[in-house]
């Protein structure tokens, strides 16, 4: 038995004197003293992290304690438990190392030359703290181990099915190579890959189980990184079902878009990667890293991060009746950092002009390079760099070293040639500058008809807005008689798609669940969760959540002194093409003054409110 003092402050010195006849051989006065049974139990209540120990425990780890402890510069530590430790140690995982997590950024930002490895360590803990505090929290969610454990690997391996550079392979190169690759696609047949070693399945038999239920817990993996269960209660019918028709419709869609778990599960889905709102630890942590990194801040911290944790329930959502994550109504400010957050990195890191610049003389020698560049795959076919993706034996052994790859080759095709030329463009920092920039709603360009609004949409509005340009400086090329100088400049027109992670209206607030008052499960039923209102969206979010930046990028003697009136020529004809194009609204003129003012009146033309009768 543990005896706890309750005597106040002012018998402090009488209690020293009791424990020092105590400890002397005589009787300690016990009156003073509170018996308390559960010390233990208590203490484990106020405990400020996670409960590892306790967690592990009831998830039948093979071991209690953390197969490692990993060093990380945004949460201090990683804890893994076996058999955790069994996929890090993968070829396939351990290739994450030779990816850099923000592609091409540390060209600008020398600091970001973190990998994806550290990125997805970092997911899983969050993923797997998160989990841990809805079971403790929540414990008739009926979390299980293995819904734990799915969880868990997901996060870890979400982001294992990069290619170089990251979303430079899967998005301009892509597109110059005809292909329709996600690199999700990639990380699903790399996760199957993974789990179907028989090492990996022994490791995570007593945890998975075995036969049917190990394979579909493995779907369930998948489906966590790649599913997207809750779209249809996007669609304006189903508002207006009874809701015995709306938990019908849930039933018969939710078993048309995922197997691995049921709805009384569906909550789960919102962890790894939220496609319906987009509040998810894959983001909270790359926010958090790359800022870090780059030491661009944002509004989202340490502290937001924090406090979303500590208040994060299941609740149910009144549309659909599916249990969702929600979080306290007093977190709506930290909510709404994620998505704002997101744009701002977008802005000032990823899609820095440099950087934008730099991606495409790296595209355009991968484009060049790739024919020449080959990978041994299964049954050792060779597989160039733009098939690559057919074979997961063979994209594996990709990384960012495709660089090197190709400034180290002694090939004397021409391809080669011209690919090693542009990167060494990138390394002697020939990268133009830029000379003239506007920002658009995705509205005006989709408006004008046959634009989307998407990636796509902003490339074709590029196009238009280049050859606009053109035209108007070879009109003012001829009318101004420079000779030329204005027609043969040398520019590109390229975009950047500023957004908070959903489309151009559509805050990711306004899809986030909240719940309102101290959370309790004492009745074993959620809470029933709200969305923010219309009027908390106009007051504080801005009416457009995605913009597009348009700008010019021209070669760096642009910016000298003797140059200067040709880069406010091109600069004006960046707008007045976008405006030509309706891309833009006209700016209002001021009226013009009146060249003979009435010589009755003493007020100036440009002042006169009322004119003079």
């Amino acid at each position: 038995m543990y005896y706890l003092p309750i005597a106040s402050n002012e018998h402090h010195l009488r209690c020293n004197a009791l424990f020092r006849r105590h400890s002397s051989g005589s009787t300690m006065d016990r009156s003073w003293y509170r018996p308390i049974q559960h010390v233990e139990g208590t203490r484990r209540k106020f405990k400020s992290v996670s409960l590892e120990e306790e967690s592990l425990r009831s998830m039948n780890w093979l071991n209690l304690e953390p197969k490692h402890i990993i060093n990380d510069n945004v949460y201090g530590s990683v804890k893994v438990p076996s058999p955790i430790d069994k996929i890090i140690d993968t070829a396939e995982f351990q290739r994450l190392r030779n990816l850099k997590q923000t592609g091409l950024v540390y060209r600008v930002y020398p600091n970001c030359e973190h990998s994806r490895f550290v990125h997805s360590l970092g997911t899983f803990s969050l993923a797997y703290t998160l989990v841990d505090k809805l079971r403790h929290n929540q414990p008739s969610l009926n979390i299980t181990p293995a819904d734990h454990t799915c969880v868990a690997v997901a996060a870890l391996l979400h982001d294992v099915g990069h290619g170089p550079f990251s979303h430079l392979f899967d998005g301009e190169f892509a597109k110059r190579c005809g292909s329709s690759f996600k690199h999700e696609d990639m990380s699903i047949r790399i996760i199957r890959s993974i789990m179907s070693k028989d090492d990996i399945r022994e490791s995570f038999k007593d945890i998975l189980g075995q036969g049917k239920d190990y394979d579909d817990n493995v779907q369930f993996i998948t489906e966590l990184i790649s599913s997207k269960p809750f779209e249809f209660k996007n669609i304006e019918s189903f508002e207006s079902l009874s809701n015995q028709q709306k938990r019908d419709a849930v039933k018969e869609e939710w078993v048309s878009a995922v197997s691995g778990r049921g709805p009384e599960k569906s909550f789960l889905y919102d962890i790894v990667s939220n496609s319906d709102n987009g509040h998810d630890v894959d983001k909270m942590d790359y926010l958090l890293r790359d800022s870090k990194a780059s030491g661009v801040a944002i509004t989202f911290s340490d502290q937001s991060l924090s406090r979303l944790l500590d208040h994060v329930r299941v609740v149910t959502d009144p549309i659909s009746g599916l249990k969702r994550i929600g979080y306290s109504e007093k977190c709506q400010k930290e909510v709404q950092s994620i998505g704002d957050s997101r744009q701002e990195l977008h802005s000032k890191v990823y899609q820095h002009k440099a950087v934008r610049f730099i991606e495409a003389l790296m595209v355009d020698a991968l484009i060049k390079a790739g024919p020449l560049l080959e990978y041994k795959g299964s049954n050792n076919d060779l597989f160039p760099l733009s098939r690559v993706t057919e074979d997961v034996e063979a994209y594996i052994k990709t990384s960012d070293f495709v660089e090197q790859e190709i400034l180290n080759s002694s090939s004397p095709d021409r391809r080669m040639i011209e690919a090693q030329q542009s990167l060494q463009k990138i390394q002697r920092r020939e990268i133009g500058c830029k000379v003239g920039s506007f920002e658009m709603s995705p509205k005006n360009a989709t408006q004008s008809g046959g634009i989307e609004n998407n990636e796509m949409g902003a490339t074709e509005v590029s196009k238009k807005v280049e050859e606009r340009m053109r035209q108007i400086l070879k009109a003012i090329d001829e009318i101004e008689g420079l000779g030329g100088k204005l027609a043969n400049v040398n520019f590109t027109v390229m975009h950047s798609v500023l957004g908070r992670g959903l489309d151009e209206k559509t805050h990711p607030i306004e899809r986030q669940l909240f719940y309102r008052g101290k959370p309790k499960d004492s009745d074993g039923q959620p809470m029933e969760g709200f969305y923010v209102d219309e009027d908390y969206v106009v007051n504080n979010c801005p009416r457009m959540a995605t913009k597009w930046e348009i700008f010019v990028m021209g070669d760096r003697c642009l910016k000298d002194e003797d140059n200067a009136d040709l880069v406010k020529y091109i600069s004006k004809a960046l707008r007045d093409a976008g405006e030509a194009e309706k891309f833009l609204t006209p700016r209002k003129r001021s009226p013009p003054q009146e060249e003979s003012p009435d010589p009755n009146c003493f007020v100036p033309a440009k002042r006169r409110l009322f004119p003079t009768k």
